[in-house]
C-alpha cells in the first residue's frame, strides 16, 4: 500500500504542476519533484494524510457496523455482502 499512496501522491503533484508549467522544462519539473519527495517535510505530509485516512476508514466502518443489514434489491452495496456471507 506504501508505494501506491507514493505513486498517487507523485501523479497528483506531477499533475498538478505539469498544469501549470504547460509542458515547458520538463526536465527541471521532473528533478524538483524527485528531490521534493525526498525531504523529511514531503515524507510528515505523507505520514499525516494517510493517519487521516485511516482515521476516516474507522469513523465509516464505525457507521456502517451500527447499521442493521437489510439486503434489498436497491440496498446497501455493505448489507448485501453481509448477508451473503452470513453476517446479516
Amino acid at each position: 500500500m506504501r508505494g501506491g499512496m507514493s505513486l498517487f501522491a507523485a501523479l497528483a503533484i506531477g499533475y498538478v504542476a505539469g498544469a501549470k508549467t504547460g509542458g515547458k522544462n520538463f526536465e527541471e519539473l521532473t528533478r524538483s519533484l524527485r528531490a521534493l519527495k525526498q525531504t523529511d517535510e514531503f515524507a510528515e505530509v505523507i505520514s499525516a494524510a494517510r493517519a487521516e485516512v485511516a482515521a476516516m476508514l474507522r469513523r465509516t466502518a464505525s457507521l456502517v457496523d451500527r447499521e442493521p443489514a437489510r439486503p434489498t434489491a436497491t440496498g446497501d452495496l455493505v448489507a448485501r455482502v453481509r448477508y451473503l456471507v452470513g453476517d446479516g
